[in-house]
């Protein structure tokens, strides 16, 4: 890249969207950030409802050199996340196209896309997808049409982030419930712990965007963004019980699909480290140790 960067993060207001902003605005790196759900210090923006003249005008109008796409939905009716995983994703492909055609694209896909793997393997970026469940789906639908668009000519990359955790996680996520219950009602209620996933610091996942985002030559087109352990989710159910020191009790509703649904998944990260000298800083205690200080 040329070190004038602008770079346009849509979802700047979620828990990936927010964390990518801080890490640019400490880089001293020009960027706008354009929320849904906030105004100040983000432009309010809907993707999934607004007109595509507006898209057209503010990319038009800012001529990003990079545009990171941090809008997502996990939970809701099939058809919202068909308008926020898929349409909008098609929507600023488009506008990209016609107003910013140098810019850099960059998807914030996700580990669901691959569905699990064999206990004990890691999934590489070979790994042909296999999602279960509408998110999962959803989700791989935006990256194909991004994957497309590189193959086309377009400077664009996905990359697909496993389980993010850290402080400020939403309730959407395992952790994020978990602290909840704790704080609320001594009751950890989540489902099915009986899951192997591979948890990353949201610290870890925003320095590996704007690695990408930044980065002087094209990257490959698909990246796993992860640790390349797995660990069991009951474990860190469990030691966020001992962070709270308080009583509990944890309901293990085995009936209940869990997390995502696949018994496994484990990312192998060989590709991002070879290619951008990635790799995460930030323990899993750590981590979880923060989180519970912060949420």
């Amino acid at each position: 890249m040329t070190g004038t960067e602008r770079v346009m993060v849509f979802g700047a207001g979620g828990f990936l969207g927010a964390r990518i902003c801080a890490l640019l605005a400490e880089r001293g790196v020009e960027y706008r950030g354009l929320s849904r759900s906030r105004g100040e210090p983000y432009r309010r923006c809907d993707l999934s409802t607004m007109h595509p003249y507006a898209l057209d005008t503010q990319i038009g109008m800012y001529k990003p050199t990079v545009v990171v796409n941090a809008v997502g939905a996990t939970l809701g009716e099939p058809a919202d996340l068909v308008r926020a995983n898929v349409i909008a994703v098609e929507a600023l492909l488009a506008s990209i196209r016609d107003n910013a055609g140098h810019a850099r694209f960059v998807q914030l896909g996700s580990a669901a896309e691959y569905g699990g793997g064999p206990h004990g393997t890691s999934i590489d970026e070979q790994t042909a997808p296999r999602p279960t469940g509408p998110y999962g789906v959803t989700k791989l639908a935006g990256s194909e049409l991004v994957l497309r668009a590189q193959r086309g000519g377009a400077d664009a990359v996905v990359l697909r982030i496993f389980d993010v955790i850290g402080p400020g996680a939403p309730e959407s996520t395992l952790t994020g419930r978990v602290i909840r219950d704790l704080r609320s009602r001594q009751l950890i209620e989540v489902g099915s712990l009986d899951v192997w996933r591979d948890f990353v610091d949201v610290r870890d996942v925003a320095e590996a965007v704007v690695a990408v985002a930044l980065a002087d030559a094209k990257p490959p087109p698909l990246l796993n963004v992860g640790t390349g352990r797995a660990t069991l989710a009951r474990d860190v159910a469990g030691s966020l019980f001992e962070l709270s020191g308080k009583p509990a009790t944890i309901v293990d509703d085995t009936g209940q699909e869990g997390m995502l649904g696949a018994p496994w998944q484990q990312a192998d990260t060989s590709l991002i480290g070879e290619q951008l000298g990635w790799s995460p800083k930030i323990a899993l205690d750590q981590s979880l140790a923060d989180s519970w200080a912060a949420n």
